[in-house]
């Protein structure tokens, strides 16, 4: 239930950060890894989930830190594109990372790739093509959330730390390079959010937002990451299409995004694709 219910919080987020567009989308970015850090810390500390110890392991850096560096170059994308008006494109990559976990769980877990898996990947990479030629620009957005996010997945399994404490050690990586880049970020635009009308009601809610910007990253985080340490990867990727739908339909009927016949191919074809290993694993 862990991954069901984190995709189902992934799939409402853009409606979450759509009340931060008028903020800079990398100020966000770096109060979110603030923020999420402030809190998997205090939940470590008061919880005594050996933090610490796990610290001391060289191999969770190892595993950790391009984990830590690979879900932050995800956020910033995601981020960046759902402010950007892009929510439709951004769920096209989601739908298209169930898929990429099948892939790299053939070459990095040795799981055999079936016929019908074979059929869905094929299918994806024809409506990326079709989106491509048709919609005259390469769905640059779709591919890096899907490859970061499916590669971050991949890690996370390999590594099978416990889902806190491996946050932790993630932004304990980042959070310094965050700080200084949001300090950075303030003296070279002269303005920034956080803190920065506190006279008004709305300056209030502002940072608000920015520091809830926190839990809204590592509560589903730490969700996906104790599904990933219990069901094959093959499978957290056949539930992870709830995600895309909702943001899809958020996209479209919330705010107003164009759905076009190349947006329409690529996605019935990558629905397609997950049909043919959902039958598969229902069959199985």
């Amino acid at each position: 239930m862990s991954g069901l219910f984190c995709y189902v919080f992934w799939g409402l987020c853009p409606i979450y950060w759509k009340l931060l567009v008028e903020v800079d989308s990398f100020e966000i970015i770096a109060h979110r890894i603030i923020w999420c850090f402030a809190m998997v810390i205090v939940v470590c500390a008061v919880g005594k989930l050996g933090l610490r110890e796990l610290m001391r392991q060289r191999r969770a850096w190892l595993y950790l830190a391009p984990c830590a560096v690979i879900i932050t170059l995800n956020w910033s994308v995601y981020i960046v594109a759902v402010n950007a008006g892009h929510i439709v494109e951004t769920a096209i990559g989601y739908y298209i990372n169930p898929l990429v976990s099948i892939v790299l769980g053939i070459f990095v877990f040795g799981e055999r790739l079936t016929r019908l898996q074979g059929i869905a990947v094929a299918l994806c990479v024809f409506g990326i093509l079709f989106f491509t030629v048709n919609y005259g620009r390469f769905p640059w957005i779709a591919l890096a959330l899907a490859l970061s996010f499916g590669v971050y997945g991949a890690l996370k399994k390999k590594a099978s730390y416990p889902a806190i404490t491996a946050l932790g050690i993630e932004n304990t990586v980042m959070v310094v390079p965050a700080i200084v880049f949001a300090i950075v970020l303030a003296q070279v635009t002269g303005s920034h959010a956080f803190l920065g009308d506190t006279v008004t009601a709305h300056g209030w809610l502002i940072t608000s937002l920015l520091v809830l910007a926190g839990p809204v990253t590592a509560v589903p985080l730490i969700l996906f990451a104790n599904a990933a340490n219990k069901i094959p990867l093959s499978l957290l990727g056949f539930i992870q299409y709830v995600s895309p739908t909702i943001a899809l339909l958020t996209g479209v009927f919330l705010f107003g995004e164009p759905f076009t016949l190349a947006h329409a191919v690529c996605l019935g074809s990558i629905w397609c694709g997950l049909a043919l290993v959902s039958f598969e694993a229902m069959r199985g």
